[in-house]
């Protein structure tokens, strides 16, 4: 008797740790404990029109969004657990204290959609249902983002029309589901090739592919994620360095101008100084009065 029961506690003790790992990836993911918060920064919003009405997005609505969607999640894992609803209130409160929800994937799919719409429309505010992104990075931060944006998400505000959000990984993969469950299934093996967007004008077919460059990330980023989030072998010593990746990597998508983080995009040419113009056309001038004086003594 004692010996058949073993292996059920096992069984169910084995399922619940898988439980807490998979819930665990997720979180961290979605906030990463003791990081600082986001350092001051210029973000301008993000400009769209919903069905004539005018809807300006900034990235703190989006990391509004994105907790809301995780704090969702957790909640209901927490409940699958069978924990009380104070034991939960009290779980959300810690895990989300102080958190934005401005995380390196949010931040970085908000200015990949700000730059694709600017490139796109340039002066023209665009309809929402004009708006399509293809996205190759399976993570709630990026997908919750773009979701806010098209109005495709669960429980944005105020949507009359929607745009369009496709997902198809580098391998070529679409993934149709986008929940938070259906996502964790891809979020193992993510390298720099995942940090790409393909953004559309779907009236024109026109489109705007946004790729992150080499050395945004830290040296090391993508191993040292993989062994922090993933494989749950990092020391604590590795988990405080991905910290400051982390962050580093969100400051980045923050505070960086679009040439510095993105590949084709040229640095605009500096304007020429109001001193310096009123000296070169001093200059011009002068060596102008010069040749026509040097001309006319030729001349006598």
């Amino acid at each position: 008797m004692e010996s058949g029961k073993l292996p059920l506690k096992a069984v169910v003790i084995a399922a619940l740790v898988l439980l807490a790992l998979s819930t665990a990836v997720i979180s961290v993911d979605a906030h990463m404990p003791g990081a600082k918060a986001p350092p001051e920064f210029e973000l301008s919003p993000i400009v769209i029109t919903d069905d004539g009405t005018e809807v300006e997005i900034t990235i703190e609505d989006v990391g509004n969004y994105h907790n809301g969607r995780m704090a969702e999640f957790k909640t209901n894992m927490l409940k699958k657990q069978n924990k009380t609803d104070a034991e939960i209130g009290k779980i959300i409160e810690k895990e989300f204290a102080g958190a934005t929800g401005i995380c390196p994937c949010s931040s970085c799919a908000f200015r990949a959609a700000l730059l694709g719409i600017s490139e796109l429309w340039g002066d023209e505010i665009p309809e929402r249902a004009d708006i399509k992104f293809i996205s190759r990075r399976p993570t709630p931060g990026v997908t919750q983002c773009l979701q806010y944006i098209t109005g495709t998400g669960p429980k944005v505000p105020d949507v009359k029309s929607k745009g369009e959000l496709q997902m198809i990984l580098p391998d070529g993969t679409e993934v149709t589901d986008l929940s938070v469950p259906s996502l964790k299934k891809y979020m193992v093996d993510m390298d720099l090739s995942t940090w790409n967007f393909v953004i559309i004008r779907k009236s024109t077919g026109d489109e705007f592919e946004v790729q992150v460059k080499e050395g945004v990330h830290p040296e090391g980023f993508f191993e040292l994620r993989k062994k922090v989030k993933v494989d749950k072998m990092a020391t604590p010593e590795e988990i405080d360095e991905f910290r400051v990746q982390w962050e580093a990597v969100r400051d980045a998508f923050l505070t960086q101008p679009d040439w510095e983080l993105f590949e084709g995009v040229e640095e605009p040419e500096e304007p020429f100084p109001v001193g310096g113009a009123i000296f070169f056309s001093i200059l011009v001038t002068g060596v102008g009065l010069l040749l026509v004086l040097s001309f006319r003594g030729k001349a006598r």
